[in-house]
């Protein structure tokens, strides 16, 4: 079980994030919608279901015990979590339940339709999290293992995704709509799992120290006894297991947060920027970090923190990094990103534990339950005040900022647009916990997901050109040679770091950093990302698979739309 990207961080290829150059998965304006030979998502996923099903077919073969049982629910979260991956990637799939071996006639059975699937799922958490121990008690032991609240807050994610998808599909009519459903029924499931979860961890998330209670959260060595890590991986020097993001995480990636997410946080008074009646200047860095809800500076580097040695000693970089400003050149200017705006979210701050790899993975929490909670709440209109303090109001309450008030949400009289995700059509509470949901799970993989299950690809992607932060305050910055001798950078070929509009930076009519300029469909006549919004949401079935059940059995395996 990985996180969804397999790695730190996610969202490249979303609006949230853009990584070294425009995302592949955003850019089919030259795709022909010709499916691969063969798809190893498809492969690998039934591997891993045969697995498991192994497991429960046998599971009466051993008299049971609280010990066994416990692992008995593993394998069906297990089961459940692959055939979810399969769900959001393909839509309908064959399920299997049975142990099958290259001779069984059920192998070669026709695609479930995905209402079913998802039932199916739901089901195999329902078991997960009857026999599963809640973390921290039983005899299976603790330290990385699945537990209970894990079970249910996948359950609350099945069900927001499924319901959501099969509502807004629905009411839009797209070719990936589930005839006579509209998501009720996993909606309530996914309410349900947050109720059981809510009456037994409460408000019990993680509070970092002063100025770190959200960004501390991905900065632990062990999750074991943070009660709102529910699932992680476990990193280990002792046994050579360690992971691959701490020497880089606060060192060269191109990567970077875009304008167009940073605009969606709300000010630090509760408000939405648009109608703030603070000075915020989306152009300073420094001004944001001012003046945003207080997760804005954990999540993105805020230059009034200083250098970045002084905040996070590299243990071999010398004075390589006494910098405060980002850099916005790769292999020159120091710890550079495209849009100027740096991951922060997440850095290994240590200096040992950049060299050793060995902190833990956080891959299920809190945070996600109650948000994906009070989303399912929120679209099925069954949500009021008391449901919104205790879930968005306490990780907003872990910060400091300001509550979430229906009233006042209600009363904001916003005009929500489709193309930031937003449900134009939805009452304004809908859209603020979809603005609050953007916010504390920015980078952890679900926000291209999210644009999925709503239905918004098309608005949210077709003609989209990435934005960074404001370019003045970086030329400013790396033309000033004296500032940086005051900080105590030193380069062996000053002329190198220099910022030059047109060569090696530029930035849109408004001021704000084109990260992508050197790409003529990324300049502002350009045309911008495309995806085929009858072909894209779901991906195409290997041309091998679809042959093999045609020659073994005469068997159609049917294509996902737009795709041959």
């Amino acid at each position: 079980i990985r996180k969804q990207s397999g790695n730190r961080w996610s969202g490249a290829g979303s609006d949230d994030k853009i990584g070294t150059g425009p995302s592949g998965n955003l850019m089919k304006r030259n795709e022909s919608g010709q499916a691969p030979e063969t798809s190893s998502a498809w492969n690998n996923a039934y591997t891993n279901i045969r697995k498991a099903n192994f497991m429960l077919v046998n599971k009466d073969k051993i008299t049971p015990t609280a010990e066994s049982n416990h692992y008995v629910g593993e394998a069906y979260f297990i089961r459940a979590w692959v055939y979810f991956g399969l769900l959001k990637q393909f839509g309908d799939v064959p399920y299997f339940t049975e142990l099958l071996t290259t001779d069984s006639e059920e192998l070669y059975r026709t695609r479930d339709a995905r209402d079913v699937v998802a039932s199916n799922i739901i089901m195999d958490l329902d078991s997960a999290i009857q026999f599963l121990n809640w973390k921290g008690s039983g005899p299976a032991g603790d330290e990385g293992r699945i537990n209970k609240e894990a079970a249910l807050t996948l359950k609350t994610r099945v069900g927001l995704f499924e319901g959501s998808w099969e509502k807004y599909h629905g009411e839009k009519g797209t070719a990936f709509a589930v005839s006579g459903q509209d998501g009720t029924k996993f909606l309530q499931a996914a309410v349900e799992a947050g109720d059981m979860l809510i009456d037994k961890v409460g408000n019990k998330v993680f509070k970092g120290v002063a100025g770190w209670e959200y960004n501390g959260l991905w900065d632990q060595e062990s999750y074991k006894s943070i009660p709102e890590a529910f699932l992680f991986k476990v990193y280990d020097e002792e046994f050579a297991i360690r992971n691959n993001w701490g020497t880089y995480s606060t060192g060269g990636w191109d990567k970077g947060i875009t304008q167009d997410c940073i605009d969606q946080y709300l000010d630090m008074e509760g408000k939405p920027q648009a109608i703030s009646t603070l000075p915020i200047d989306s152009k300073s860095m420094i001004n944001l970090g001012e003046n945003l809800d207080p997760r804005y500076k954990q999540s993105v580097w805020d230059p009034a923190n200083g250098t970045l040695r002084s905040m996070s000693p590299p243990p071999e970089n010398g004075h390589a990094y006494n910098t405060s400003m980002p850099g916005l050149i790769t292999n020159a200017q120091r710890w550079p990103t495209l849009t100027g705006y740096r991951i922060w979210k997440g850095t290994i701050r240590v200096p040992a534990g950049q060299s050793l790899n060995t902190e833990d993975d956080l891959i299920i929490r809190y945070g996600e339950a109650l948000v994906n909670y009070a989303e399912a709440r929120a679209i099925l209109g069954q949500i009021d005040q008391t449901h919104i303090d205790k879930s968005i109001n306490v990780l907003r309450g872990r910060v400091g900022m300001q509550p979430m008030v229906l009233a006042d949400v209600t009363g904001w009289g916003l005009t929500y647009e489709a193309e930031y995700g937003y449900d134009e059509s939805a009452p304004a509470i809908v859209n603020e916990v979809r603005r609050e949901r953007r916010v504390e799970l920015l980078l952890e993989g679900f926000r291209h997901d999210d644009i999925r299950r709503w239905a918004l690809m098309d608005e949210v992607y077709n003609g989209l050109k990435p934005r960074g932060a404001g370019l003045q305050q970086f030329l400013d910055y790396w033309n000033d040679p004296a500032k940086l001798a005051e900080e105590g950078f030193v380069w062996s070929t000053p002329a190198a770091v220099k910022l030059k509009v047109g060569d090696n930076c530029e930035a849109f009519e408004d001021g704000h950093i084109n990260p992508f300029f050197k790409n003529a469909d990324f300049k502002s006549t350009g045309t911008g990302y495309f995806i085929d919004e009858g072909r894209d949401y779901l991906s195409p079935i290997g041309q091998q698979e679809i042959e093999l059940y045609e020659a073994k059995a005469g068997v159609v395996l049917e294509q996902n739309p737009g795709w041959f």
